[in-house]
């Protein structure tokens, strides 16, 4: 019985672990970072999030990941994100609690 009741809690703990999360409000962000924090959550709102910001490259299929060029994402309500500004030579990670930016 002790048996189960640990598998119990354990099975739990992991359930809760895993639940999606959203960016911080207010924080800038690489796509990478956005896909980090739930695949499954950005990996749609960043398509949309670049063709609202007219990026005219080709046609963005669902879930599509733009690795070149990338952009810079701003964090808003909820989670949601818009287009802070196109990174020519590259988005950079700035670890967690700080802004990520573009290479210069």
């Amino acid at each position: 019985m002790k048996l189960l009741s640990t598998l119990v809690a354990s099975t739990l703990a992991l359930a809760v672990s895993v639940q999606a999360t959203d960016c911080t409000e207010g924080m800038k962000y690489c796509q990478s970072v956005l896909i980090d924090i739930d695949y499954t959550k950005y990996s749609t709102l960043i398509p949309q999030a670049i063709k609202a910001y007219g990026f005219s490259g080709a046609s963005l299929p669902p879930g599509f990941m733009i690795d070149n060029p990338s952009f810079l994402f701003a964090c808003g309500s909820g989670g949601s994100i818009t287009v802070e500004k196109e990174c020519t030579w590259g988005c950079n990670n700035a670890g967690a609690g700080h802004n990520d930016y573009c290479t210069f």
